[in-house]
C-alpha cells in the first residue's frame, strides 16, 4: 500500500549541530515521518512559514534566541507539540520548559529509539499521530515466556500462569515492546504513569525488581532485565512477535 504524504507527520528538528539533524532525520524518515531541519530562530520561522508541523525536536542551546524564547513563539504562534532537548537532565531547564508549554524533555546524549518512542507518545496525546496500519500483536514470546497482550496473561514455559500485578503488567508490556533497547527511568515512569510521576520517583526500580523475582532467567543465560548506570534498564534477551489471528 502506498503511503500519501498527507497520512504522515511533519517533524521539524531545530539542532545547530548538523550531526544531530542528520541522524535525526535519517531515524525518522526510516519510521515514516517527513522531517525538516533548522539550526536557528530564524530557519525555523522560514519553515513554520511555509509547512504546518505536528511536532518540534527543539535544542535549549541555540545560536541567537535560546530554546526557551523559541518555545515561546511556538506555543503562541502555533498548535505544533514539542520536545526540548537539554544538554543535561536539569530540573530548573525541565520547570522553565514546562511552566513554558513543552511536552516533553530529552537530555543529550539519548537513544534514538527513545527520542522516537517519546515523539510518538507527544503526538498520540495530542491526537496527531500518523502512522500505516500495522498488523495488531497479540503475544510476545521471550526466554520461554509467552505474553499475551489482550488478556494481560503470562504464561511459563510449561504454560503455567505467572502472577504479577497489573501495573508490573503495564511496565512489561513496554519492555517487550522495546526490547534491547535502553529506557530510562523517566520514559518508562511517563508511559506508566504519565505527568503524576515526580523527579525522584524510585516506582520504577520496585517494579523491576519485582519483575525480576517473578520472571527467572536460567544461570547460564544474561539476566533478563539488565540495569544501565545512569540510563535506565533494558531487557535484554530477543522477543518474537505474534499477530492476532484474523
Amino acid at each position: 500500500m502506498t503511503i500519501m504524504p498527507d497520512t504522515l507527520n511533519h517533524i521539524l528538528i531545530v539542532d545547530d549541530e548538523l550531526a544531530i539533524q542528520s541522524l535525526i532525520k535519517r531515524y525518522f524518515q526510516k519510521h515514516g515521518a517527513i522531517v525538516h531541519c533548522a539550526g536557528s530562530g530564524d530557519e525555523m520561522n522560514e519553515v513554520l512559514k511555509l509547512q504546518s508541523v505536528d511536532l518540534v525536536i527543539l535544542d535549549v542551546n541555540l545560536p541567537g534566541k535560546d530554546g526557551f524564547t523559541l518555545l515561546d513563539e511556538i506555543k503562541r504562534d502555533h498548535d505544533s507539540g514539542v520536545i526540548m532537548l537539554t544538554s543535561q537532565n536539569e530540573l530548573n531547564d525541565r520547570l522553565t520548559g514546562l511552566n513554558g508549554g513543552a511536552d516533553d524533555f530529552v537530555p543529550k546524549p539519548f537513544e534514538m529509539s527513545e527520542l522516537l518512542a517519546r515523539s510518538n507518545a507527544v503526538l498520540r496525546r495530542l491526537g496527531r499521530l500518523k502512522q500505516a496500519p500495522k498488523p495488531d500483536t497479540c503475544s510476545y514470546h521471550f526466554s520461554g515466556y509467552q505474553l499475551d497482550s489482550k488478556v494481560r496473561e503470562l504464561l511459563n514455559e510449561n504454560g503455567e500462569k505467572i502472577e504479577i500485578s497489573p501495573a508490573e503488567m503495564d511496565l512489561l508490556i513496554i519492555f517487550v515492546k522495546h526490547p534491547q533497547t535502553v529506557l530510562s527511568r523517566d520514559y518508562l515512569l511517563q508511559q506508566t504513569r504519565g505527568r503524576d510521576a515526580g523527579p525522584f520517583d524510585r516506582t520504577i526500580d520496585v517494579r523491576v525488581g519485582q519483575l525480576r523475582k517473578k520472571i527467572l532467567t536460567p544461570p547460564d543465560q544474561e539476566p533478563l532485565f539488565k540495569t544501565i548506570r545512569g540510563g535506565g534498564y533494558m531487557l535484554t534477551h530477543t522477543v518474537n512477535r505474534i499477530p492476532c489471528n484474523t
